[in-house]
This record gives structure tokens, C-alpha cells and sequence, in this order.
């Protein structure tokens, strides 16, 4: 499909940039024959009227490439047989060429000769001036303008070949990532959809077993169903993102934000044996949607949960310059390469499954972070060092900031 739409853009761009160089080469071609045929009827009529008997018609310049020919028709002889301008014309074959002038009009292009011609009757003298347009500037100027024109068209086919890459770039990467993401999404729901499947066959196949000699099929399909719904959840929001959807924004406190979901995690990392520690400063506003900021708390604070090494020794930072808001989120983590961190906010996007598993992650939840991030008009970015994995999510605080702290 991208490369049909590539060559229907250079074809489209080529055909116009075609159309109008060759109006341009029309108008400019016309202009520039209409007064080089006037400088050569001047020039052949000049000729026609020279004086011969001077005996300087061959050395005056003016007509360096004109044949001139004399026939008196009443003896039938040539007079006179100036050939300047080199024209291939034999002697013995002058009076043909002569017959077939004269029946047509006084000025005009001779096909065989290749000349454009003009001639006089005086009496019973005929005179033929010739002038060879293969030396002469209209052959020049046309040949010169039909080359520049084809060689503009090479030119400009080659600069549309480029800029049509360059343009569609975004779009063949985006391509390919939706077809990726279709796969990806495609694969991650098919499993739980057959785990639920398979417990409902094992149901179905004891009809006569009871509620509860049945709860551990049950409760498996419990939990498929809600990793499943929580996948839907996911891929909508991601779906509704790339679709251009924002949600509502407001003033909003990005501490108490923080605060409330760092409250909600304590007794989670409590549970896991992990160690938790957290700065928030106080009172510093964003112009922002809470939900989605506690969400992007949610994912980074899952995350640290679910992949820190050892005791985790978690660490939730929030901090400030004079025009930003910092928040950072560490753990202790397993070695990270430098392509793993730079893959790590790519959708469906796993380290490795020894990591994962028994973790239920489907690599959305640093694509959606990513997302909400650049929603606010924020970054985030992940670095590894010394054994410590940190996420940092950079936001433009709000300038009512000082404003609200006052009231």
C-alpha cells in the first residue's frame, strides 16, 4: 500500500511539475520563435534585396548562414549560388528544390532542406534565400529548451522521489506499527480467551459437580476475564490516543495527585517484602487531567513493584524548577542494555518471559505512561545505573501554580 501511495504522489507530482513546465515551455518557446522568425524574415529579406554586383555578399556577417540563389527563369540558367549556410544541396538538384518553392507561399519551412526560406520575383529573375535552421538560433533555442525541459523533469522526478520517502516515512513506520499492534493485540487476547474457553469445556463436561468442586475453574476464568478486560481498557485508550482524543484538562494538584496513589501502594509493596521510600513537594500544579496523571503514578509504581530485584528499595521522588515538575520513580533492578531501554515504552513491548512471568504484564502499561506524558505536554524517559532502574516524567507546571498556593 505505501508503495502504491509513493508512486501515485511522484506520479501526480512529476505529471503536474510536467504540465506546467511545458505550458512555461509553450509560452517561452513561442515568444522566443515568434522573434527569432522575425529576425529571420528581416534577414532574408535584407539578403533578397542585396546589392551582388558589390561582390561582398559572402564576407558581409549578416548573412553568414544564408544561402542565396539567383535563377533567371526566361534562360533558364543560375545566375547566381551563394551556399553559406552549407546546406546539402547538389547543383543538379537545385531546379527541382526551385519548382517545389515556387508553388508554395513566399516565406515558410522546406521540409527537405531543412531550411526556412523566402523569395522575390523580379521580372524574370527568381531569388531564393535560404537559411539553415539546424546553424541558425531557432534550432538552437529549440533544442536547448526541449533539453532543459526533459532534464528539469529528470530532476524534479528526483527530488519527488526523495521528499516523497521523506513524507511518508511517519507513515510507513506508523503503518507498520499498527499492523504490529493489531498482531500484538491479537495474540494477547487470544490467550485468556482460550484459557476461558478451556475452563468453561471443564465445567460444561461436569454438569452434575457443585458450585464450589468447581471454584478453581472458576476463579481461573475470574482472573482471565479481568486481565482481559484490563487489556480492552488498555488498547481503547491507546486506540482513542493515536485517534487524536484528549481529555479534559484543568488546574490540577499534581502533589495531592501523587500523594493519594503513593497511599494506595504502600500496603502492596508492604506485601511483597519490598522497601518503599517517597518525597513529594508539596503544592505544585500542572495544567492536567487527575485521572490520568494517577494512572501514569498507578503504571510506574506497578511496575517498580512487579520487576524491582531483591528488596526493590523503591524510591518516588517529586521535585521542582522554576518552570517544571520532576517526578521520578527508581528500583533496584536486573542488568538492562541500552536497546532494552530503548525499546522499554514500545507497545507490548517485554524484556524477556522469565521476568514476566507469574506478573500477568502485557507491554502497554510504559506505552500508555509515554501517552499520558506527551498528553500533558511532559516527557518521560528511563535510564540505568549502578544497578537502579529510574523512570523520569518531566511536566511544564502550571503558571497559576503560586497563584493557588496563596489562596
Amino acid at each position: 500500500m505505501i508503495t502504491k501511495l509513493r508512486n501515485k504522489i511522484i506520479i501526480i507530482n512529476v505529471a503536474l511539475m510536467g504540465l506546467i513546465l511545458l505550458t512555461a515551455l509553450i509560452t517561452v518557446f513561442t515568444i522566443g520563435f515568434t522573434r527569432l522568425k522575425k529576425d529571420s524574415d528581416t534577414r532574408l529579406s535584407t539578403a533578397l534585396q542585396y546589392d551582388l554586383n558589390d561582390g561582398h555578399y559572402t564576407d558581409n556577417p549578416l548573412f553568414r548562414d544564408i544561402t542565396l540563389i539567383v535563377y533567371d527563369s526566361e534562360n533558364r540558367t543560375l545566375t547566381e549560388f551563394y551556399n553559406n549556410a552549407s546546406i546539402d544541396i547538389p547543383e543538379d538538384q537545385i531546379f527541382n528544390h526551385l519548382r517545389n518553392i515556387v508553388h508554395q507561399n513566399e516565406s515558410g519551412f522546406y521540409m527537405p532542406l531543412q531550411c526556412y526560406y523566402k523569395y522575390t520575383y523580379e521580372g524574370d529573375i527568381f531569388k531564393l534565400a535560404l537559411l539553415n535552421v539546424q546553424q541558425n538560433s531557432m534550432g538552437t533555442f529549440s533544442f536547448f529548451s526541449v533539453l532543459t525541459c526533459v532534464i528539469s523533469l529528470l530532476c524534479y522526478f528526483v527530488v519527488s522521489y526523495i521528499l516523497a520517502n521523506i513524507a511518508l516515512k511517519p507513515v510507513e513506520e506508523n503503518w507498520k506499527q499498527q499492523k504490529q499492534f493489531i498482531a500484538d493485540a491479537s495474540h494477547e487476547l487470544k490467550t485468556p480467551l482460550s484459557v476461558i474457553m478451556a475452563n468453561t469445556e471443564i465445567i460444561a463436561s461436569h454438569p452434575d459437580s457443585t458450585v464450589e468442586s468447581q471454584m478453581k475453574w472458576i476463579e481461573n476464568t475470574r482472573s482471565e476475564s479481568k486481565r482481559m478486560a484490563e487489556l480492552v481498557s488498555n488498547l481503547l485508550f491507546i486506540a482513542k490516543s493515536d485517534d487524536g482524543f484528549r481529555v479534559q484538562m484543568s488546574n490540577t494538584n499534581l502533589s495531592d495527585c501523587i500523594d493519594s496513589m503513593v497511599l494506595n501502594f504502600e500496603s502492596k509493596f508492604y506485601e511483597n517484602h519490598k522497601n518503599f521510600h517517597y518525597d513529594i513537594k508539596p503544592d505544585l500544579f500542572i495544567n492536567g487531567n487527575d485521572s490520568q496523571i494517577k494512572q501514569l503514578v498507578s503504571i510506574l509504581l506497578d511496575n517498580a513493584n512487579k520487576y524491582s530485584s531483591d528488596d526493590g528499595n523503591i524510591e518516588l521522588m517529586l521535585d521542582s524548577t522554576p518552570k517544571t515538575a520532576i517526578l521520578t520513580v527508581s528500583n533496584d533492578s536486573q542488568p538492562l542494555t541500552d536497546l532494552q531501554l530503548h525499546h522499554l515504552f514500545d507497545r507490548f513491548y517485554t524484556i524477556d518471559q522469565s521476568r514476566n512471568k507469574g506478573n500477568a504484564g502485557n507491554g502497554l502499561g510504559l506505552s500508555i505512561a509515554k501517552v499520558i506524558c506527551e498528553n500533558h505536554n511532559g516527557r518521560i524517559n528511563a535510564e540505568y545505573s549502578e544497578n537502579r532502574l529510574t523512570f523520569t516524567a518531566v511536566f511544564p507546571l502550571n503558571k497559576k501554580s503560586s497563584k493557588n498556593k496563596n489562596n
